[in-house]
Parts: structure tokens; C-alpha cells; sequence
């Protein structure tokens, strides 16, 4: 579908959302497994979804998907340090900026675990926190994990790489280790008005791995901010996991289509 470029900004988020959540034209791909090469069909089948090639880091394009898999997170920024908000916006752009749900001392703070050869020889796959995390935990892509400090749902907002330029993405996809209960599991995403569009709820695999991607078939809805639910607690040492309820889960894996600007879409139309 071709939009005509006198189409203006408020005809276009009107284009891009028009339906309520539940009639959104969407496809919720799911899948677990107890290994990583198990859940590789899964991941594979998202990315078909999304169409095209890995565009790596920087630069903008009309189609295709961005990845994140913490490995490229230098030790500078890993535990025992902070990962930047907007270190996918501005280190590594592939246009993506963090923000949390939870206020106080730990907002907008997420943490990235460390490798086997860190400097500070802090512990992998967070068992700095509880050495019970190490075991649960297993990655996708070895061998860093993802989480966010003080809380268990955080947001991803997304940019054209690089810049402050809103964009909207055509899916996202996400691995989860080690999750007890579906509920814990669960991704949001609202259009360029902040309506919601769909929301999806994730599969058990208990010390094994979770995918979970939601995929726009109508190409004139678009994602432009996705809420991330992942555990019913924070990594603190005190939270054993599947003990009193507690579900504590990690994130590996970002998988999203290509982030495009309003004036990009107006331009080249709907693909």
C-alpha cells in the first residue's frame, strides 16, 4: 500500500491503529525448550515473520530486523556495572531505549550479566545475586543475560539508530530463562498514540528456555513501544526461585523488525 505524501501525520496514526487490542492483526509465535538448539525452529520461524536480514548495528533501512543478544556488551558496562538506558540507541544504535515501570533509586537502571573471564571476576548468569541463578539460568546465545534493576516489567521505546527520531516496529520477539508461570511472561505493544495494541502471555519451561514474538500481519499497524514482564520478583539474593511463589526469570534474546520513522512510512509506503 502506497500512502501519498500529502497524507499528513494525524491521517497516518490514524492509518496505523484503528482497531481495538483484541482485533489486532497479529500473530503470537511461541515455543520452549530445555536447550538452546531446541528452541532454534522457533526463533528461526520469527525471524521469516519479520522478513529480510539481521541489519546489525547503525545506519536505516527499509526492511528487515535488529537483534540484541547482550554478547557485544563490553565488561565496562556488565555487572558489576550498569548497561546504559540507551545503549542500543547510542554505543551500538540498532534504535531501542530502555526505560522502567518502577520508580526510586533503581529507575531506568538494567544490568547485563558478566562473562567467564570478567575482570572483577563477578559470577555469570547472575549468580552474584544468588548462586542458585547460575544454575537455573541458561543461555540462548552464550553467554551474557539481560535484567533490569529493582523491578520485573520494563519498556522498550524505539528510534530510527542513532537519533531521537520516533519509530515503530512490525513485531518483537523475546527469550526468557527459566519461566514457572505464564503470567510471568508477557509482552505489550501500543501503537504511535499509546493505544494498546496486543498482549501476549508466554510458555512454561522451568531451567529451560522460553520464546515469545508478536508479529503485525496487517502492515499498517505498527509497534512502537513494548511493556516487558519477566519474573514476579527482582535478582536479589534473598529470592529463591520457585520457592513461596517467587519466579525469577532472565532475558536473552531481542529480536524486532526494523525500526521505521513516521516520514519513512509516508515516503515509501507500507511493505
Amino acid at each position: 500500500m502506497k500512502l501519498p505524501v500529502a497524507i499528513g501525520l494525524v491521517t497516518l496514526l490514524t492509518l496505523l491503529m484503528t482497531a481495538p487490542a483484541a482485533d489486532a492483526a497479529s500473530v503470537v509465535r511461541r515455543g520452549t525448550a530445555a536447550t538452546p538448539a531446541a528452541l532454534q525452529a522457533a526463533i528461526d520461524s520469527f525471524r521469516v515473520d519479520l522478513g529480510g536480514v539481521n541489519n546489525g548495528v547503525g545506519g536505516t533501512f527499509r526492511s528487515g530486523r535488529r537483534e540484541i543478544n547482550w554478547d557485544g556488551v563490553p565488561d565496562s558496562f556488565a555487572l558489576p556495572n550498569n548497561l546504559p538506558f540507551n545503549f542500543f540507541n547510542s554505543n551500538s544504535p540498532r534504535g531501542v531505549v530502555f526505560s522502567t515501570l518502577e520508580a526510586g533509586s533503581a529507575l531506568n537502571q538494567f544490568m547485563v550479566s558478566a562473562d567467564g573471564d570478567n575482570p572483577t571476576t563477578t559470577p555469570v548468569r547472575f549468580g552474584n545475586f544468588n548462586a542458585s541463578y547460575a544454575t537455573a539460568f541458561q543461555t540462548f546465545s552464550a553467554e551474557r543475560l539481560f535484567h533490569l534493576r529493582g523491578g520485573d516489567t520494563m519498556i522498550l521505546t524505539f528510534f530510527l539508530p542513532g537519533t531521537n527520531i520516533p519509530a515503530s516496529v512490525s513485531g518483537i520477539g523475546v527469550v526468557y530463562a527459566d519461566v514457572d508461570a505464564s503470567a510471568n511472561v508477557r509482552l505489550i505493544c501500543f501503537d504511535p498514540d499509546g493505544q494498546r495494541l496486543v498482549g501476549a502471555t508466554g510458555d512454561v519451561q522451568n531451567n529451560g528456555l522460553s520464546f515469545l514474538g508478536v508479529f503485525f500481519t496487517s502492515p499498517e499497524e505498527r509497534c512502537s513501544r513494548v511493556e516487558i514482564r519477566a519474573g514476579n520478583v527482582d535478582l536479589v539474593g534473598g529470592a529463591a526461585d520457585g520457592t513461596g511463589g517467587v519466579d525469577v526469570i532472565a532475558l536473552d534474546d531481542f529480536i524486532y523488525g526494523e525500526p521505521r520513522s513516521v516520514d519513512a512510512l509516508l515516503r515509501d509506503g507500507f511493505e
